[in-house]
């Protein structure tokens, strides 16, 4: 018998298909195999599929699971899972589950009618499990769950490998082994054709193509803290103080101007101008580390599927407004005009809801996996965020009190152009300080450096 490094290989192109991890790396460097998925028709009994693999890297104190997964695509979400579970003190289990993106549900009762233990081994390290699948039996699964089982004979599919810890004595799996490495999930880079009744004998040999990921895991953290981090400080520094200076201090610096424009103006724009960009390049940087997939649930969401298809929602509507609101800017009418105070509250609406979804996006971020928020702490990050909601609401409100109560007003000398501030109610109000009376009409877009 043919063995590299432990694993059994002499049936691969004679009797059986097989895929070993890393690709070929029984003609390159034996001594790195860690994984083998092996397959042969068994003409009416269906399929036999044996998967073995080292798991030294993995939770000792805890059971292991091994899994190939059957796929549409080259991603974990609505597949076809055989897997095997076991524990170091010698119990087993083989069983068919569905992934439905980040949720895996295990079917029992397919898993009675469709898949036949013959083996499940745990020794020394080295888990081996061998299970006749039975194709034909798909119609006694319950007709709810039909949908789950891929019909592996009706055209190609992509084949996925994952192991992973599971509990001691429930079996309930963790998620798969997460650094990066040869123990990292494998994706196939063909589709492979499952067929009992071929004349062609020819088994496959999973060539040098097959994937991890796109982009290495350690890159894919560092993309997704530096997205969190960076939208943090635009949202909640950056743009939070352009609403505060719009909003509450334009009565600020009354005889001065910056480069010919009002300074609370300036300010306003620059806040802007500089957290835009960031924001643009930080969306555009999660996309990447994701493989440009829009990632969701689509049967069942436990809480953190949940989070991460709404983060998604909500932080591309804030990213949207916020990249229509400078374009609004673009096109408004004179500080004298009939048409400004409409002007005024459209760009205001996409700015408050652009900031509300933004903060709405960066709590739904605590839960992910990427962020490690709340494996690590808690539910404390998110009592932070909340209290700088919160806080950030109160400013707002102790501002315009004090600003309703105060008695102040604003005009305009239009001897000299410039802006003056006069004691009376409500001078600060929204309807006045964003109306004709706090810009002149000359005021054009100006870069000054």
């Amino acid at each position: 018998m043919l063995f590299v490094n432990g694993l059994e290989l002499n049936e691969c192109n004679v009797t059986h298909s097989c895929w070993t991890h890393p690709p070929l790396c029984q003609q390159k460097t034996p001594n790195d195999c860690v994984s083998v998925v092996k397959w042969k028709p068994k003409g009416e009994e269906g399929y036999e599929f044996e998967i073995s693999s080292y798991i030294n890297t993995l939770d000792p104190s805890k059971s292991y699971w091994i899994a190939v997964g059957i796929s549409h695509n080259q991603r974990m979400d609505d597949d076809t899972v055989f897997e095997c579970i076991s524990s170091p003190d010698g119990h087993h289990r083989a069983q068919i589950s569905f992934n439905d993106e980040t949720h895996n549900q295990v079917l029992h009762q397919a898993t009675s009618q469709l898949l036949h233990s013959n083996e499940i081994s745990l020794i020394d390290g080295f888990f081996k499990c061998n299970v006749t699948y039975l194709p034909d039996n798909r119609l006694k699964v319950l007709q709810e769950d039909q949908f789950k089982i891929h019909q592996i004979e009706s055209k190609p599919f992509y084949l996925l490998f994952a192991k992973g810890s599971a509990d001691r004595y429930t079996f309930e799996k963790d998620i798969h082994f997460m650094n990066d490495g040869p123990d990292f999930p494998w994706i196939t880079g063909e589709m492979v054709g499952f067929c009992r009744n071929c004349t062609d004998k020819s088994f496959a040999i999973i060539g040098e193509n097959s994937i991890q990921t796109k982009v290495q895991r350690y890159w894919r953290y560092r993309i997704a803290v530096f997205h969190g981090s960076i939208l943090i400080f635009c949202w909640w520094v950056l743009v939070s103080n352009a609403i505060l200076i719009a909003r509450f201090f334009k009565p600020l610096w009354p005889k001065r101007k910056l480069c010919g424009v009002a300074v609370w103006f300036q300010l306003h724009r620059l806040l802007n101008l500089v957290a835009f960009p960031l924001e643009i390049l930080s969306v555009l940087l999660i996309f990447f580390q994701s493989g440009w997939v829009w990632y969701e649930c689509s049967y069942e969401c436990d809480l953190m599927a949940l989070s991460k298809k709404m983060h998604a929602i909500t932080g591309v509507t804030a990213t949207v407004m916020a990249l229509l609101n400078p374009l609004v800017a673009l096109i408004r009418p004179a500080p004298d005009s009939d048409s400004r105070p409409i002007f005024n509250w459209i760009h205001w609406f996409f700015g408050m809801f652009a900031w509300i979804f933004a903060s709405v996006t960066i709590l739904l971020s605590v839960p992910l996996g990427k962020t490690g928020l709340y494996s690590n702490y808690g539910p404390t990050p998110f009592y932070i965020m909340a209290g700088y909601i919160l806080f950030f609401i109160a400013i707002n409100i102790l501002l315009e009190m004090i600003t309703s109560t105060s008695d102040r007003r604003v005009i305009r000398d239009d001897s000299d152009g410039v802006h003056r501030f006069i004691v009376s109610q409500s001078g600060m109000s929204l309807s006045v300080l964003n109306g004709p009376t706090t810009e002149h009409p000359s005021t054009r877009v100006t870069v000054c450096f």
